[in-house]
């Protein structure tokens, strides 16, 4: 129970964690946040990082596109200093399959939430008989 006067934590929102069409999944914001407090899970950058690329990855699985067929990730930041930090963690998350990314800096909406990420992905289409199994980057042709 709240003190008297004392401001309760917004209630947490209710939202899907991806949505799917046309072959497409969009993520929802992937965020180290307790669904009931909503005050981040980790303090540190790294450990928020590591949470939301983990996470991001159940989403993808969920879904059904998996992390092979993910096309971008758009990245937010709470702050420009933890840009190099980000390039560490992404690279050690993905490697040489690294998807397209996006990084913004900007205010995150809760108070010691350090970063964000959602990402754009599309369901695995059954490969061409005569073409073998790759991973095309550009989906154009």
């Amino acid at each position: 129970m709240n003190a008297p006067g004392a401001q309760r934590p917004p209630a947490a929102p209710a939202f899907a964690p991806y949505g799917a069409g046309g072959g497409i999944v969009v993520t929802a914001g992937v965020a180290a946040l307790d669904p009931t407090t909503l005050r981040p899970l980790h303090p540190g950058f790294e450990e928020q990082a590591a949470w939301v690329l983990d996470r991001l990855d159940a989403v993808l699985d969920a879904s059904g596109a998996g992390r092979r067929g993910l096309l971008r990730v758009e990245c937010f930041l709470a702050e420009r200093r933890w840009f190099g930090a980000w390039n560490a963690c992404f690279a050690r998350h993905f490697g040489a399959e690294a998807p397209a990314r996006t990084t913004l800096v900007c205010e995150l909406p809760v108070a010691g939430l350090l970063i964000e990420v959602q990402a754009t992905a599309a369901l695995a289409a059954a490969p061409a008989p005569d073409v073998p199994p790759t991973r095309r980057r550009d989906r154009s042709s």
